[in-house]
């Protein structure tokens, strides 16, 4: 792995306090390369978001920070620093938003202001991190970054409301990568677009991180797309970690019957037709979780040690598992338990 621009240790978050607390997020470590991909993938409630929003402070009420370290790398060569994003202060979370680390959220629609301007959201994200000393030198800074995306330089005049879903989401990449950060957070940027759009983003995104060598984290919950952009996947299930991989390895032996289920979700795009199987049941409530595993009760291999024990998350070679039945022939195992 190259130098990590982000490391996370043992970090948990919680929704409320004491012993009503819900645990949202388990001690969830990982580390993440200068220009590397990590797709986190899992079910609605499986923790994604509430992970990224609470490393990057964005975490709204009643969400509470339990434990944990996230260090950012920021700077370049011998003037490079370590900042602990949990231990920031206000002023400095705000100067580093935008320049060091930035997001694009779920709804581009309800990111963007209805009653301004694509143009003016450009300008000011320019003018308070001091790029640009003129109106006229921000924009054209914002003509370079929408058309870098892919869009005409005159959507830059347009209200939210005027665009497509997929060009409001082309103006949040854009948007995020004004000031050339070193990490740019995705959550669910395809999300209610068609397919076609969602292709065409996705290959701009692989193209402008091989070109500006940002690092990215890609929050989905469709596998798939994290097969072709993602260096590395990390599966989440009940607000735990329940396997990391490379993404090659991950997609050719998964070792996880979850990890399985997720795969068996979405059609192949090649070979022959086959059914999907998908997964039984549904996610757990975080707030009444299953005694032992918490996938148990939807997993076909369960065993009694599954009902009464919680697996650790075990590092394997290149690979992080928790799982007490997992082996590399999981999915011929499922295939004939079913």
């Amino acid at each position: 792995m190259s130098e990590s621009v982000l490391r996370v240790e043992n970090f948990s978050v919680d929704y409320g306090v004491g012993e009503r607390a819900v645990r949202a997020v388990t001690d969830v470590t990982f580390s993440l390369g200068r220009s590397e991909v990590l797709g986190i993938a899992g079910e609605s409630g499986s923790g994604k978001s509430t992970l990224v929003y609470g490393l990057t402070r964005l975490l709204r009420a009643p969400g509470v920070i339990r434990s944990g370290k996230a260090i950012l790398r920021v700077g370049e060569d011998s003037a490079r620093r370590d900042i602990d994003l949990l231990e920031a202060s206000e002023r400095d979370l705000r100067s580093l938003r935008w320049r060091h680390v930035s997001v694009v959220l779920q709804s581009a629609l309800s990111a963007l202001d209805p009653v301004r301007r694509i143009g003016k959201e450009f300008d000011e994200v320019l003018r308070y991190h001091g790029q640009g000393k003129s109106r006229a030198e921000r924009r054209s800074r914002a003509e370079e970054l929408v058309t870098m995306v892919g869009l005409k330089t005159d959507r830059l005049d347009r209200f939210p409301h005027e665009l497509s879903g997929g060009q409001r989401q082309r103006v949040m990449i854009a948007l995020a990568l004004a000031l050339n950060p070193d990490l740019v957070i995705m959550d669910e940027p395809t999300t209610a677009l068609d397919v076609v759009t969602q292709r065409e983003i996705i290959d701009e995104l692989r193209e402008l991180r091989e070109r500006l060598g940002f690092a990215m984290i890609f929050i989905t919950h469709d596998l798939s797309l994290l097969v072709e952009l993602a260096d590395q996947i990390m599966v989440m299930y009940a607000g735990r970690v329940v396997e990391r991989a490379d993404s090659a390895d991950l997609y050719s032996i998964p070792r996880h019957p979850y990890t399985v289920g997720l795969m068996n979700s979405f059609p192949p795009l090649t070979g022959e037709i086959v059914p999907m199987t998908g997964i039984p049941g549904s996610p757990p409530s975080l707030s009444a979780l299953p005694r032992g595993c918490a996938f148990a009760p939807r997993c076909p291999l369960a065993s009694d040690r599954c009902l009464n024990e919680t697996p650790p998350l075990l590092v394997e070679e290149s690979r992080s598992l928790a799982c007490f039945n997992s082996s590399s022939s999981v999915r011929e195992r499922l295939v004939i338990s079913s």
